[in-house]
Parts: structure tokens; C-alpha cells; sequence
């Protein structure tokens, strides 16, 4: 074997090694603390992430200093919900989860890395980019004169759209070239709507505080009628930060060894069943003698 080869299997090797999310950190060890990780994208470039790490889940968090691409759909296993971080003027953080009205109980969020498939363009896209966008309701749903709005700590903040305007976003701008906001910024519309997010929000012990890279100027737009807000409006904040939740998937919680066997996890896909005496087989579905099991992948 020639040393290009060589070379190149070590390459492939070390991409595939590489973590690309929190997730991969915690399955890795999941005694992993909260904290600022470097991950790679799937072009093998490095960034940072903040990551807040639960029992079986977590949230991640992007730097706002983030220079390549971003493979957001690797950073998060759900769309349920959401959490936002903000940062006061004083210093103190506080968080809130963030999904749809009870109106849409089913109604997953958008999560999206410089794109807005399906839901309507923010007023900076063009000018801050790149961004993280927040959909709430896609214009599908968000293009009717009926309630809409978000859902905050458990709490619905809603408004009747008045016009079918399918404005339903909260976007968080990297801004690299550090531009002004242009559009409705100096003349338009602020509402309760746009800040009862940040009222509700619980603050956070300075322990579990982020690091000021992880904060985004952002704007939010609702409707017809709801209001529009970009960070200017909110002279009490320095930035807000979208965390994206993942969670562990525990094989054996379907229940996949028969006949009484024993489920053993292995990682997050595989899994041991350990059958008892006179049933054999990866899932002990079969009779026999031996009581073993095998593992699934």
C-alpha cells in the first residue's frame, strides 16, 4: 500500500472520528460538562458550540463568530421546541422554551442555517447574513386571518393576524461585517408580543452562563398586526442565543428482547438481548436451548 493511500485512509479516518455535534460529545462521555466544544461540519471545518448537557439530552448553541458552514440538521434530533437564551444589559442570562401556540400542538418549529424553506424571508436576510432562522408557523399556515403567535415558559402569546401578512420568525444574525439593520428598524412596530419572551424568561446562576460569542443580534416579525422587533427595540438586551435540542435514542425503550429477555444497550442504535434458558436468537424469538442473544444494529 502505497503512502497516498495510507495518507488518505488516515484522513478519511479522523473525518469520520470527528465529533459534528453535542450529541456526539455526550454519547461519547456522558459525564461531559457544560461548556464551549469545537465540532466539525460535514466538510470537516471547525467552529464552536456551546453545549448544555442534560440526562439523555441536551441543547447546542453556535457562535455567533461561526466563519463556515453550518450542518445545522446535525446539531439537533428534535423540532418540538426550542430554547432562547437571552443576555441583559447588567450581565444576567435567562432562558426560555420557545414552540407553537396550543393552537398547533402538533406543529413542529423551523429550524434552518441561512434558508427559510417554507416560511416567510426575514427583513435582514439579504443584509446580515448569514443567520439562524426560527420559523413558528410556515406561511401555509401563517397566510389566514386566525391566531397565531409563539409559546413561551408554557405561557401562549397570541395575536389575530389581521391581513394574512405570513410574517413568523425569530432570526439570529451573525453579522459578520457588523452592518446596520435596515426595513422597519427605525420606524416600526414594536408590540407586547415582541418582548413578552424576555419577561417571561427565568434568569440563570452566573455558573451557567455563556460566553458573550454565543449572543446574536435578532429579529422577530408576526403577521399582520403582531409586530416586528429587531434587537434595537429591546435597549435592556445584548442578544439572544437559539439552542437546539438533542436527546439520546435509548434502543431498548421499545422493548425488542421477546419472551422475557433482557435488553442491554450498546449506543444509541445497537442493542444486547440476553434471553432466558430455552429461547435464542438477536431478539430471543426463537425456541431453543442456549439462552444467548446476539447484538442489533
Amino acid at each position: 500500500m502505497n503512502a497516498v493511500v495510507i495518507l488518505s485512509i488516515v484522513l478519511l479516518s479522523y473525518a469520520d472520528a470527528a465529533n459534528h455535534s453535542c450529541k456526539d460529545i455526550y454519547l461519547a462521555n456522558p459525564s461531559s460538562a457544560n461548556g464551549t466544544y469545537t465540532i466539525n461540519n460535514r466538510k470537516n471545518q471547525s467552529y464552536k458550540v456551546y453545549c448544555e448537557f442534560h440526562n439523555n439530552f441536551g441543547y447546542t448553541y453556535v457562535s455567533k463568530n461561526t466563519g463556515v458552514e453550518v450542518n445545522i440538521n446535525d446539531l439537533f434530533t428534535t423540532k418540538a421546541h426550542v430554547k432562547v437564551r437571552h443576555v441583559k444589559a447588567n450581565g444576567v442570562q435567562a432562558e426560555t422554551i420557545m414552540e407553537n401556540i396550543s393552537n398547533y400542538p402538533k406543529q413542529p418549529v423551523g429550524i434552518f442555517y441561512n434558508q427559510h424553506t417554507g416560511y416567510a424571508a426575514s427583513v435582514n436576510a439579504a443584509n446580515l447574513a448569514p443567520y439562524l432562522y426560527l420559523g413558528f408557523l410556515p406561511i401555509s399556515l401563517a397566510n389566514h386571518v386566525n391566531p397565531q403567535g409563539y409559546r413561551a415558559s408554557s405561557q401562549d402569546f397570541r395575536f389575530t393576524n389581521c391581513d394574512r401578512n405570513p410574517n413568523s420568525y425569530f432570526v439570529f444574525y451573525f453579522n459578520p461585517n457588523h452592518k446596520a439593520p435596515t426595513g422597519y428598524v427605525n420606524h416600526c412596530c414594536e408590540s407586547s408580543l415582541m418582548h413578552s419572551w424576555i419577561t417571561v424568561a427565568q434568569n440563570l446562576p452566573s455558573a451557567y452562563n455563556m460566553p458573550d460569542e454565543f449572543y446574536f443580534d435578532y429579529e422577530l416579525h408576526f403577521g399582520g398586526c403582531g409586530g416586528y422587533a429587531f434587537i434595537h427595540h429591546h435597549n435592556d438586551i445584548n442578544g439572544a442565543a437559539l439552542g437546539v435540542r438533542f436527546e439520546q435514542t435509548d434502543p431498548c425503550q421499545s422493548g425488542p428482547c421477546q419472551n422475557g429477555g433482557s435488553c442491554y444497550s450498546e449506543d444509541e442504535t445497537d442493542f444486547f438481548c440476553e434471553c432466558p434458558v430455552g429461547y435464542e436468537g438477536d431478539s430471543c424469538q426463537l425456541k431453543g436451548n442456549t439462552g444467548n442473544g446476539g447484538i442489533i444494529g
